[in-house]
């Protein structure tokens, strides 16, 4: 009698309770599906996001590097021309020469999906950012952002300036440092006149071989008001490149600039005009020292 009571009581409470047979409650098991398939959006939400960010940073950093490329070929005079970058929504183009338009040599950088260049606003308007030679300035200084796609919060601002840096936005360079220390700028105030000078000479030290003079014809005619002479001398099979022009010259004097860049420079060099001494360049660079007609020599 008491064994069959019970078993009329298990059957009720299954009957009362059939869902709790398996474990768990459909409802519960519709609970645990949704609340996965919950997390496991916001799991991949997260994940683009931060994929994008890190695509964002990535080409900040190489279009920053692919900046960095033109400006030094250009300083170094590389092949004699100009070097630049082109700006485009999807893409990066480095060029050598005046514009990408006349260039005969280019190279491609690609942004990922879901990157672009926007908000470019260069001095002069347009999309190319062109480095002078020998002393890597540019005259289309300005700024421009590597972004996500749609997104304005997710951004790499990049800043050019006139001397020819690049860096991200809010974190600019020391101005001085390397310039010091490549000398790749000094200022002469020679305290006379090359108005009428005929013949500079650079004359390049290669050991254990004998001295190379490498004589440059002045101009225009004298009287002149102006010299800005650039060139690549050839020079123990590496070329030496260098700018040489006057800031200002008048009938007693003359303010002459030499921009020699020291990572591609590696021989000592005399600077003379009409076999007067100007300065002389070690073949580390750095070390310049002041000729007997070199005037005052400074670090603009």
């Amino acid at each position: 009698m008491y064994t069959t009571m019970r078993n009329m009581a298990g059957m009720k409470r299954a009957t009362e309770n059939p869902d709790r047979r398996g474990g768990f409650t459909l409802v519960e098991l519709v609970i645990v599906v949704g609340v996965m398939g919950v997390i496991g959006a916001l799991a991949m939400a997260s994940f683009g996001a931060s994929r994008r960010a890190r695509d964002v940073l990535t080409s900040g950093q190489n279009v920053l590097s692919v900046l960095a490329t033109a400006q030094a070929r250009a300083a170094a005079g590389e092949g004699g021309i100009e070097w630049g970058v082109r700006l485009e929504q999807g893409r990066a183009i480095l060029f050598g020469g005046m514009s990408y338009g006349s260039s005969a040599s280019t190279t491609i950088y690609a942004m990922p999906s879901g990157v672009q260049i926007s908000n470019i606003a260069l001095a002069g308007g347009g999309q190319e950012i062109v480095f002078r030679r020998l002393d890597g300035m540019t005259d289309q200084s300005g700024t421009f952002e590597i972004q996500a796609t749609g997104s304005v919060s997710q951004a790499f601002p990049i800043t050019v300036d006139a001397s020819g840096r690049s860096y991200r936005t809010g974190s600019a360079p020391p101005v001085s440092g390397t310039r010091v220390v490549d000398a790749r700028h000094r200022n002469f105030a020679l305290g006379w006149s090359i108005k009428n000078a005929t013949t500079m000479r650079l004359t390049f030290s290669d050991p254990p071989g004998p001295d190379m003079p490498y004589d440059v014809a002045m101009s225009p005619a004298s009287p002149r008001t102006s010299f800005d002479w650039s060139g690549t001398v050839a020079v123990g099979g590496r070329d030496q490149a260098l700018r040489i022009h006057a800031l200002s010259i008048t009938d007693s004097d003359t303010t002459l600039s030499v921009d020699r860049d020291c990572g591609y420079n590696d021989k000592k060099v005399v600077i003379s005009i009409d076999a007067k001494t100007i300065a002389t360049y070690e073949a580390d660079c750095a070390t310049v020292t002041v000729g007997a007609f070199g005037g005052a020599m400074s670090e603009p």
